[in-house]
């Protein structure tokens, strides 16, 4: 399960294409890189026709193409984009995401940014205590 907190383009999803989102299992496909993975699935679909102006890309940003399959942008990713994106993985996810290989299913869960927020700095305190000297 990666956990992931909504993008500023969420609302561009109708409750049936978020619910959709959230339920289904993603298959990683042959085609993805670090640059991102690219999900195979029941294609997602906008409920905004309008185009979208370039704007930055964080890392770990889903994107929703016309296609409808979702992309996971990742560490070689773009830095600029005109897709929609339904949400973002949490930093303390980003490892899970870059273990994750073609074939390998992948589910979301939403969470708060306060949660989210709050697992980063756990993580951070486990690794400042694995690598104390």
């Amino acid at each position: 399960m990666i956990l992931v907190t909504p993008s500023l383009q969420s609302d561009w999803f109708d409750h049936e294409a978020t619910r959709q989102f959230y339920e289904q299992p993603f298959t990683v496909t042959s085609q993805s890189n670090r640059s991102g993975l690219r999900l195979s699935g029941q294609p997602l679909a906008a409920n905004r026709s309008d185009e979208l102006v370039t704007e930055g890309i964080p890392l770990g940003a889903i994107q929703v193409p016309p296609d409808g399959l979702p992309i996971i942008l990742f560490v070689d990713q773009q830095t600029t984009g005109g897709y929609p994106k339904i949400a973002n993985v949490i930093a303390s996810h980003f490892p899970r995401i870059g273990q994750l290989r073609p074939g390998d299913e992948v589910r979301f869960k939403l969470t708060s940014i306060v949660e989210a927020a709050e697992r980063l700095r756990n993580q951070e305190d486990v690794l400042r205590e694995a690598f104390a000297q």
